[in-house]
């Protein structure tokens, strides 16, 4: 079949070898002929053929095929026989093609030039023969009409049904969006109402001098102040997350080298490795590599990263990161070989208050953190998302950034 599609392109299908098929009655009427109108007939039906199929690859003349096509059916059937009027049949569906204007002068003049032929040659002395010439006339006039107008029902019914399918996945796209939205509500009320639980009930201790140990009122204090930055952390992380979801918010995006920029938020966080006792290992190229970033939003999106590789692996874990270039983008990798993350869980790991565990532990955390790297990465045109099962440790965050 392969060898079939270097004659047409393999998404006309098997119509331009049906209709080709057809040519065999004219050439078997042509070999009825006289030798001396058989070559040249044989010759008019070749370039017809060859024409026939040129309409296939070089759409850029398509009219001017077609009408030579044309051309050669009415002098077949002139200075032959009327029968070949049947040709019409084989490049209506090529007729299709062309804008409603040629339409409409090709099928004209096809049925103008066939009444002009059929009166010189068939009226008077044979007009039963007349019968048999009225349906390529009114096919070769009509055909091209209604296949277009059946091409263009099938175009339509298709764009409903995409449409439909569009609006299919929105309408469930837009469930799934209310569902996340009741549960970040849900969540967010949970981590907001433990903290502030906790301020009521100290606060309140205190105001009624129920505490009388100064030691006890200085702990109570300093539960108030921990749980008050809690609240803060949260609220300024959801407003951050709020900031970046809103498709017309902005971002600051200047020139600058990436790779030095890099090198400057993994310093920041090289004590709070060695904290851990974790061992880093950098692969950061030397040279420059300037791209159109925002600063402040990258870090955030980088650190974040860090802080959670930080804060749910062992100590002693391993911890590598990656800068690499290709012509179409940059990739920020950064991985190690502690806990690692279920593959069910990497799906989800980027929506709002998701934790590495999937529960609702008090762990400091405002369950946001990645959620708004994903935000900051996408305003970059980017995407960022986990590898669970890599060639190298237990887990890789990827930061994949294009290069415009």
């Amino acid at each position: 079949m392969n060898i079939a599609f270097r004659i047409f392109p393999k998404e006309e299908g098997i119509f331009p070898y049906i209709y080709l098929a057809n040519m065999g009655i004219p050439i078997f009427f042509m070999l009825q002929q006289s030798a001396s109108k058989l070559y040249l007939g044989l010759l008019l039906l070749l370039i017809f053929v060859i024409v026939y199929r040129q309409v296939f690859w070089t759409s850029k003349f398509t009219i001017y095929y077609i009408t030579i096509e044309l051309l050669i059916t009415l002098v077949l059937s002139y200075f032959y026989n009327p029968l070949y009027l049947y040709i019409v049949f084989v490049f209506a569906y090529q007729i299709v093609r062309l804008q409603t204007k040629w339409l409409y002068w090709i099928c004209g003049s096809f049925a103008l030039f066939s009444l002009i032929l059929i009166y010189h040659v068939v009226f008077p002395d044979n007009i039963f023969l007349i019968i048999s010439f009225l349906p390529p006339v009114f096919g070769g006039a009509i055909l091209p009409f209604i296949l277009k107008a059946s091409l263009r029902y099938k175009e339509l019914n298709e764009d409903l049904k995409r449409v439909a399918e569009e609006l299919r996945i929105k309408s469930i796209e837009k469930e799934r969006l209310e569902e996340s939205k009741k549960r970040m509500l849900a969540d967010l009320s949970h981590d907001i109402k433990t903290p502030m639980t906790t301020i009521l009930g100290y606060s309140k201790a205190l105001y009624d001098e129920i505490v009388e140990d100064e030691e006890q009122r200085r702990r109570y204090l300093k539960y108030i102040y921990d749980k008050s930055i809690r609240v803060t952390d949260l609220v300024d992380e959801l407003f951050m997350f709020s900031k970046l979801d809103n498709p017309d918010s902005q971002i600051n995006r200047l020139d600058k080298d990436l790779c030095e920029f890099l090198r400057q938020v993994i310093v920041e966080y090289y004590e709070m490795f060695s904290e851990k006792d974790m061992e880093l290992q950098i692969d950061i190229p030397d040279n420059k590599i300037i791209y159109w970033f925002d600063e402040k939003l990258l870090y955030r999106a980088i650190s974040n990263i860090l802080e959670n590789t930080i804060k749910y692996n062992p100590v002693q874990t391993n911890v590598f990161i990656r800068f690499k270039k290709s012509n179409e983008m940059i990739s920020i990798e950064i991985g190690d070989d502690g806990t690692g993350i279920h593959e069910d869980l990497a799906e989800t790991l980027f929506d709002p208050f998701v934790r590495g565990d999937k529960s609702r532990i008090n762990d400091g955390g405002t369950g946001l953190g990645l959620a708004i790297t994903k935000k900051i990465v996408e305003k970059h045109g980017g995407r960022v998302y986990v590898n669970t099962k890599p060639l190298r440790g237990s887990k890789i965050f990827i930061i994949e950034l294009p290069i415009e």
